[in-house]
């Protein structure tokens, strides 16, 4: 038998001569205008590269590349080096060898991150096969739950922000981002700390995150308005620490500002139960959260993220609102869990960010709705309250729809499903945070044509918005940050339906801070007053779906109702921007009935200041 012949092995290359290829190959892409003519192929072209280098090389080699990419492309960075950025003090290029490593054409993953940095369109949002997470929705499902009679008081809290390294007298009016910091000045008035503009008051300001005297002050003054002892319990929807840039971010201060808030949320509300919900900027990096499947052992229920959701849980526990078996599951579970409260109530908490726009790694699997999971886990739940006959609330932090900025739309879109099936029955209301603002989103019904025929795929977009189901509470935050005033709300719940019966808003309007002795919080509004239009909502009936339904049809007509909504968004601030127009209005309402992401991008979004 004749020997085979093989050509000559190939020298092999070196790790230098590697990262010098895949360099090479992307600049080249870059460069080549006729083979690659738009910036969305050329982004999608050099990220396909980047792929088959981060499953092939060490991380080492994918972070060198992205310095290198770094410092000739001139990317947009926070760090003051490109090797800051991605290997020095904000380090987050191994985060992005192990993003890139999972990432496939299959799933849209080159087109979608692509669309993330601003070059390309975003995928068409996914249909949802439901018959994967739940059964159909029976008749049952429709009734609607009779009030009580009775209510008790819930305090909603939010996007706390606590800012230790806060600098009283500094500039608060700064041209930077964050203000309130020593380092802060205003580069067209040639101000710095030492000539301030504003001096930052020792109460906060405007466009800085919470100075510790601000944030205790909002418990200090609650015996002002109500008596804390009626307060049943307590939800907070996420974010903790200050909105530093993640260079300026470490694992021990993320771990100090956790720490220390939640032992003040002990103190301050004491044998009162709190439940919580992750932000956005309760991880580090900011909003990273991988899906446990990314371990490469996935029986290990952990992440790279794990001491976050272990030390959170373990906070909740210690401070008696969640029990042991419940902390576990949320420190193997990204920190989502289930809760029953002494009222009746089921509380189910879920980590929004794996919805986010700014969590990297949603650019993985991107077609699929929920790699984490977490949606599935929210559906379980809510099918075992179905069956027990017990009505929930979900809580979490990223809004999933109004301007469909915030939420990618094929987990967003699942959201949307699972809420409308278990709705009006079971899910009395969804609360989230976020925006800092006090905001409205509601969830209808789908239309019947929005499923094939014979099947239980459905196109999410195609909804009636004849049938309002679900109202999404969006709290208003405790920070002022983004040219607010801080505020939280006291809602009146039926103690059997626990549908919200009214919300009573206070605030500090921290652009009289400077004035203060100490910090001034006043009573806002009523929402029951100021939303009951026609004064012919009964007295008796939840602030529902149908109520604020009705409120944004009156908001098409009533340009002042639209204006002070407008208003009532940023807690009454000074710097409140103009929604005199009908366009603004239309905008507004179109938000406000926009619970997915797809159907927020839908909006017209050029009409108004949010």
């Amino acid at each position: 038998m004749d020997q085979a012949l093989y050509l000559p092995p190939i020298t092999p290359f070196t790790s230098s001569q590697i990262e010098d290829s895949v360099y090479n190959e992307i600049i080249a892409i870059i460069a080549n205008g006729s083979a690659f003519n738009t910036s969305c192929t050329q982004c999608i072209a050099a990220t396909e590269i980047m792929h088959f280098a981060a499953i092939t090389q060490p991380v080492s080699t994918v972070v060198d590349v992205l310095i290198r990419l770094c410092n000739t492309i001139k990317f947009s960075i926070y760090a003051s080096t490109c090797e800051q950025e991605f290997s020095g003090i904000g380090d987050i290029g191994p985060y992005y060898a192990q993003l890139f490593a999972k990432m496939s054409f299959a799933t849209q993953d080159m087109q979608a991150w692509c669309w993330y940095q601003g070059v390309c369109d975003l995928p068409a949002v996914v249909e949802i096969d439901e018959g994967q997470y739940f059964t159909p929705k029976p008749a049952s499902a429709n009734v609607v739950p009779s009030p009580s009679g009775e209510t008790i008081n819930v305090l909603h809290l939010s996007d706390w922000h606590l800012d230790p390294r806060y600098d009283i007298g500094s500039e608060a009016d700064c041209s930077q981002y964050l203000c309130c910091r020593v380092q802060s000045t205003n580069t067209k008035k040639h101000t710095t700390s030492m000539n301030a503009t504003v001096p930052a008051s020792r109460f906060g300001y405007l466009y800085c995150d919470s100075p510790a005297d601000l944030a205790l002050s909002a418990f200090d003054t609650m015996a002002q308005f109500f008596n804390k002892s009626d307060v049943s319990f307590t939800i907070f929807t996420g974010d903790i620490v200050s909105h530093d840039n993640d260079d300026q971010l470490s694992r021990a201060y993320i771990e100090y500002e956790e720490t220390v808030t939640y032992q003040t949320f002990k103190a301050q509300m004491g044998a009162i139960p709190i439940y919580p919900t992750l932000g956005n900027h309760d991880s580090l990096p900011e909003a990273f959260n991988t899906p446990n499947t990314f371990n490469p052992n996935s029986s290990l229920q952990s992440n790279i993220l794990s001491w976050n959701y272990d030390l959170l849980s373990s906070l909740w526990q210690e401070s008696g609102w969640i029990n042991a078996s419940t902390a576990q599951y949320a420190s193997n579970h990204y920190g989502a869990y289930a809760v029953d409260t002494v009222s009746g109530l089921r509380i189910i908490s879920i980590n929004s960010d794996f919805w986010y726009v700014d969590n990297v790694f949603n650019y993985a699997n991107f077609t699929n709705p929920d790699p984490s999971g977490v949606l599935s886990f929210l559906a379980s739940e809510l099918m075992v309250a179905e069956a027990a006959g017990l009505r929930v609330w979900i809580i979490c932090h990223v809004l999933s729809g109004y301007d469909g900025t915030n939420g990618l739309p094929n987990p967003t879109a699942l959201l949307y499903s699972i809420v409308r099936r278990f709705s009006p029955t079971t899910i009395a209301a969804v609360f989230f945070g976020h925006t800092h603002e006090d905001q409205l989103q509601l969830f209808y019904d789908y239309n019947p044509s929005s499923l094939k025929n014979g099947t239980q795929i459905r196109n999410t977009t195609d909804v009636n918005y004849n049938a309002p189901l679900t109202v999404g509470f969006i709290g208003p935050s405790i920070t002022p940050l983004t040219g607010n005033n801080a505020g939280y709300q006291l809602y009146q719940v039926d103690a059997k339906t626990f549908e919200i019966m009214n919300t009573q808003t206070y605030i500090a309007n921290v652009s009289e801070s400077l004035t203060w002795s100490t910090p001034v919080w006043q009573f806002e509004y009523d929402m029951r007053t100021e939303y009951n239009v026609n004064g012919t909502w009964p007295a008796t009936s939840p602030l529902n779906a149908t109520f604020f339904n009705d409120l944004t049809y009156s908001m098409l007509t009533n340009q002042t109702i639209v204006e002070q909504y407008n208003l009532l968004e940023t807690k009454s601030s000074v710097v409140t921007k103009n929604c005199s127009t009908k366009a603004c209005a239309e905008q507004k309402v179109c938000y406000i009935r926009s619970g997915s992401a797809a159907l927020g991008l839908a909006c017209p979004q050029d009409s108004g200041p949010f």
